[in-house]
């Protein structure tokens, strides 16, 4: 008896771990748009599962800052609002220019040779799973730079941070078609770190953190989505 419910406890962990995903992949590329009401029965026919697997999604997904519960009403896809975004790109700035000036010194010419294979990565443009599977490894080429500091505390925070700001990546991606200029973004930083130069990686890092913000900005003064003021 044990054995079978340690069985079932693994499947359905299994089961939440794919919604998990699934639904968090759906928020992040505006198929749940901010602020959107979402029900666990609605949630466990959609994404195929029992309402206990979607509890637990859901739980992780709060944990994330990507929804809220509210008694007796549901889930809801948590707002993105101008002043997130900004203080978002602000402690970017800050704590990756950090980690990069000391992977700067840290890095091995390993370390750079594993990246370099992450930073050629592309996507195409007007397809929306591209854009999905793009931000996937976008995400692990910068939490792999964090890794490079050597500081595990810094790799966490950093880890928060921009798996939280993926929605607002989303948003810049649509705008025209940056697939080439990032992927050259990222291989002139792997190059820099090659060169031991921390001045210019420091420099490097603030242009991109820089595009990337005003990427969005223009997304949201194109009326890609409205959000709120506050």
């Amino acid at each position: 008896m044990a054995e079978g419910a340690t069985i079932t406890g693994v499947q359905r962990r299994t089961v939440a771990e794919d919604v998990y995903n699934a639904l968090k992949r759906d928020i992040i590329t505006l198929r749940h748009r901010p602020g959107a009401s979402l029900t666990e029965q609605e949630l466990a026919g959609l994404y195929g599962s029992s309402r206990v697997p979607v509890r637990e999604a859901c739980g992780r997904l709060q944990q994330d800052g990507l929804l809220t519960n509210q008694p007796f009403k549901g889930y809801f896809v948590n707002q993105i609002s101008l002043n997130e975004i900004g203080d978002c790109f602000d402690l970017r700035l800050l704590l990756e220019t950090y980690a990069l000036e000391l992977a700067a010194s840290r890095a091995t010419t390993d370390d750079l040779s594993r990246l370099e294979e992450i930073a050629a990565t592309e996507y195409t443009y007007h397809d929306w799973e591209s854009y999905a599977d793009f931000l996937d490894r976008n995400l692990e080429f910068h939490i792999r730079l964090a890794e490079l500091s050597r500081n595990g505390r810094l790799v966490a925070i950093l880890r928060d941070l921009l798996g939280g700001m993926q929605r607002f990546f989303f948003l810049g991606l649509d705008l025209g078609d940056f697939a080439s200029e990032m992927r050259s973004e990222h291989e002139q930083l792997v190059e820099l770190l090659h060169r031991r130069d921390p001045d210019n990686v420091i420099s490097c890092v603030r242009n991109q953190i820089q595009s990337s913000r005003d990427r969005i900005l223009r997304a949201l003064i194109d009326d890609r989505i409205e959000l709120p003021l506050r």
